[in-house]
């Protein structure tokens, strides 16, 4: 089979997500270069036709939305399996993708890290009202996220799914702004478990470059 291909920008969360699962899998890939906004040009379009990142190729076929594509490379490589066979593990990581796409990206990213993070690098004002407007929703994220991984080292039992290649991402950049630190250090089981994603060599070689 030939490289995946997976093309967005280093520093997107969802980006992330897909080149952290590519790595548990030890599967080599090749990232191609398409920048943050919703104003792209072919050929980009024809591979996501809602103008967003990623999207992904392998062997020729193509795919997008990030959950589909993080399901497609934990069925398409089968070693290192990032799907539990247990029902309601399996379930539980289900939630907790679906908390990520309707609830904590759509306030951590898109309404606390792209007004205090990309708005500033792009020489632009951040929204504070946006900002504050997207706080209790973030802070109930991290809040529900805690509850549902309890004592576990992982968010769904003793070892990594696609949930936690889904959340560390967005916690991981929530932690490197000020609103960010009090959420996420106020629950006990959070910090140890970030620091556990973040020892992982998957974690170590797809890390995003500083800027």
């Amino acid at each position: 089979m030939g490289r995946p291909i997976v093309y967005g920008t280093a520093g997107s969360t969802y980006v992330w997500s897909v080149r952290l699962a590519l790595a548990e899998k030890g599967v080599a890939h090749e990232l191609v270069e398409v920048g943050f906004g919703p104003h792209r040009e072919e050929p980009h379009l024809s591979r996501h036709p809602f103008a967003k990142i990623p999207a992904f190729e392998h062997d020729g076929f193509q795919l997008y939305e990030t959950q589909a594509i993080l399901r497609y490379i934990d069925e398409g490589f089968p070693v290192a399996p990032l799907q539990s066979t247990d029902l309601h593990q399996f379930s539980r990581m289900n939630q907790i993708m679906g908390i990520v796409d309707a609830y904590a990206w759509p306030s951590i990213a898109a309404g606390v890290l792209v007004n205090r993070v990309l708005k500033p690098r792009m020489g632009l004002p951040a929204d504070e009202a946006a900002i504050s407007a997207a706080l209790p929703r973030a802070q109930l994220c991290v809040s529900e996220i805690s509850r549902l991984m309890g004592e576990q080292p992982y968010l769904t039992g003793d070892r990594v799914t696609l949930a936690d290649l889904m959340v560390i991402p967005l916690f991981y950049f929530f932690g490197r702004v000020p609103e960010g630190e009090a959420p996420l250090s106020e629950y006990p089981n959070i910090r140890p478990w970030m620091r556990r994603m973040e020892e992982r060599q998957s974690f170590q070689v797809t890390k995003p470059p500083p800027v």
